[in-house]
């Protein structure tokens, strides 16, 4: 990670509100974050804990922290998936994940730069709209190929041409990752079922942005308001997303910019609404012992819990084991933050230590309703050689509704055809 030869304490302390300078300096010194957090557990050094991270913060804003110990202070603050258990278990709350946040921005504004694979993923966000580098006209690629394939009712209508209340927004992830585009069909498939009036926006359906703040990103603010813009022109919208991430970004990142960012809902809250009205009925059975994951930008930053749960135990046969860390003590998977792309071998090790939980509860399966986490998690089944297996919550309430949807036959069709033209 190129820096300069010495970080100059006061431009660092200028990113940092108020609060978050009385934070640095409010650390109990009790250790309870070490003993929670999912990276040390994988990597046990002090410098990784929000315990050590915050001493190094406090002496780097005041001109303490020697140089040789600047970059080790670098490397925990971005060996962090900010996932915020330890600010679940801090008995001072310090807020953790937005002081990490912040605090990567405000290196970066002080001239360090973020991580050399951060930096990439980030300028293909910021030229492509997307961090798979794809051009924007391929971004509702799944939604014609799956009318294409039968795998939906009938044709997605864009908002642009015929406005609706309801608009889903599939995020970067289903849009463009094959192994996470049957998430989108079956997400349009299941409100289709309960006949929700929906549309999408196709090629007008911008990036959250997210990631730029996560990782500390200049351009988030600007980049934030644009679309807010955006979305304040649609009017009164309800915007549902199917990624943990968008939701985060859309419905809190967003909040102090768009009044409408309250009525984001993520896809398993949307559902279990349509259940208990009665839209979607769950009928043919699927007998199966699940564990469900809670990702971290649903659970812990915004404690959505129950209605997940409700949906899976809305299909006929399922029975839900909880792990011994669940809700807001859920380990992380190691997806978030921009983890992944300092380092993978941690997110791969976080994540095989999820799947060994949850094979400890004697489930066949783990359920999550991120597509993110999704991906996380098959990265710990591949690390463990696991027999478990790893479903998207889409897939069990779709093999209980329309099975002719299910993720691999979505996965087959697509495939086959064009998902560009």
């Amino acid at each position: 990670m190129a820096r300069p030869e010495k970080i100059q304490g006061s431009a660092v302390a200028a990113g940092l509100t108020r609060r978050q300078l009385i934070e640095i300096n409010a650390c109990a010194r009790c250790g309870e974050c070490q003993e929670w957090c999912p990276v040390y557990a994988q990597d046990r050094r002090e410098s990784i804990t929000a315990r050590g991270k915050l001493d190094s913060l406090r002496r780097l804003v005041n001109d303490a922290l020697p140089e040789d110990e600047q970059k080790v202070f670098l490397e925990g603050l971005y060996e962090c998936s900010a996932c915020g258990q330890c600010h679940i278990v801090c008995p001072v709350r310090i807020n953790t994940p937005d002081l990490w946040e912040q605090a990567r921005l405000s290196l970066v504004n002080a001239g360090i730069p973020q991580p050399e694979g951060q930096i990439k993923q980030l300028a293909a966000i910021r030229q492509f709209n997307n961090p798979f580098s794809r051009p924007q006209s391929e971004r509702s690629g799944w939604a014609k190929a799956a009318w294409k394939a039968g795998l939906l009712k009938e044709p997605l209508r864009l908002w642009q041409e015929q406005p609706s209340p309801i608009v889903y927004f599939a995020g970067c992830m289903a849009s463009f990752d094959p192994v996470l585009q049957p998430v989108a069909v079956q997400s349009a498939r299941l409100l289709q079922e309960a006949g929700v009036e929906f549309s999408i926006l196709g090629e007008d359906e911008p990036c959250c942005m997210s990631k730029l703040r996560r990782m500390g990103d200049n351009a988030f603010a600007e980049e934030a308001r644009k679309r807010a813009d955006q979305f304040t022109g649609m009017g009164e919208v309800t915007i549902v997303v199917s990624c943990a991430g968008c939701f985060k970004g859309l419905h809190s990142d967003y909040a102090p910019l768009w009044p409408g960012a309250k009525k984001v809902v993520h896809l398993s809250q949307f559902l279990d609404r349509l259940i208990l009205d009665g839209r979607l009925r769950p009928k043919y059975e699927t007998p199966l012992s699940v564990t469900y994951h809670d990702p971290c930008h649903l659970g812990r930053h915004n404690r959505v819990y129950d209605e997940p749960r409700r949906v899976l135990q809305s299909v006929p046969g399922v029975t839900l084991v909880e792990m011994p860390r669940h809700r807001a003590f859920s380990s992380c998977c190691g997806m978030g933050g921009g983890l992944k792309a300092v380092s993978p071998a941690i997110q791969h090790k976080m994540a095989a230590a999820r799947i060994r939980e949850a094979e400890g509860t004697g489930a066949k399966a783990i359920v999550t309703p991120c597509q993110t986490c999704y991906l996380g998690l098959l990265n710990g089944l591949e690390e463990t050689a696991s027999a478990m297996k790893v479903y998207h919550l889409n897939e069990l309430l779709v093999r209980s509704i329309c099975p002719e949807a299910s993720h691999e036959a979505v996965a087959t069709a697509l495939a086959g055809v064009n998902v560009a033209s």
